[in-house]
């Protein structure tokens, strides 16, 4: 099973200015730029913790070269495709299931705390329900889900993206066309300097290690 599982992460290219743009209005940009990449990496080493197939989906499409140059040789790498968020989750949820995963879990780069205990009950879940999500604290959704026999890409048609409506109105999507879903527990993802507060981090460095190490050196949380 979970051979053929994957799970699906969404990162931008790091560059000044250009991420975690609500987080460095609190910290600057070079923390946030900082911390960004710290996110990240705790993401990538949760899943590569994991029996999981890893495929990292970036943003913008030219940014291949930067992306390789940080992250390395050794993972998975494929654009982003589409003109919404939309679109983006459609068209990779629907390559890795064309790609012959029977299952695939998708989430983003701004939960360095995200423990692997959350992703695995998504995939358990879809061995008996059409999809799984998990809800944000702000009314968005930290993780979706689907397995390939199950997968409407209705879901994401006509959602207004970054808005405290996305969990709701994707809830009535699943009502509308009859997906049996999962619903997983409430995640904080860090948008803002305030987010931080709720980041569930241990001081010994067993958990979001880059994150926790970054944090403690600024002395911004712990």
């Amino acid at each position: 099973m979970t051979k053929n599982n994957a799970v699906i992460i969404f990162i931008k290219s790091p560059e000044k200015g250009r991420v975690k743009t609500r987080l460095a209005k609190g910290v600057g940009d070079t923390a946030a730029l900082a911390l960004y990449r710290c996110f990240v990496m705790d993401v990538l080493d949760m899943v590569r913790s994991t029996p999981w197939a890893l495929r990292v989906y970036y943003h913008p499409e030219n940014a291949f070269g930067r992306i390789r140059s940080w992250l390395g040789d050794d993972l998975d790498f494929f654009p982003q495709k589409g003109a919404t968020l939309g679109d983006k989750m459609e068209n990779a949820l629907a390559d890795t299931f064309t790609a012959g995963y029977e299952s695939a879990v998708l989430i983003g780069s701004d939960l360095p705390d995200l423990p692997s205990h959350i992703i695995d009950t998504a995939f358990k879940s879809l061995g008996q329900c059409s999809a799984a999500i998990g809800p944000s604290q702000d009314g968005g959704y930290y993780l979706i889900g689907f397995s390939a026999k199950r997968f409407i890409p209705q879901i994401f048609h006509g959602i207004p993206w970054g808005t405290s409506q996305v969990f709701d109105l994707t809830l009535n999507k699943f009502m509308d066309y009859q997906v049996s879903h999962y619903t997983l527990p409430v995640w904080q993802d860090i948008d803002t300097q305030k987010d931080l507060s709720f980041l569930n981090l241990d001081p010994a460095g067993k958990t979001a290690v880059h994150t926790t190490g970054y944090l403690l050196k600024q002395g911004l949380k712990l």
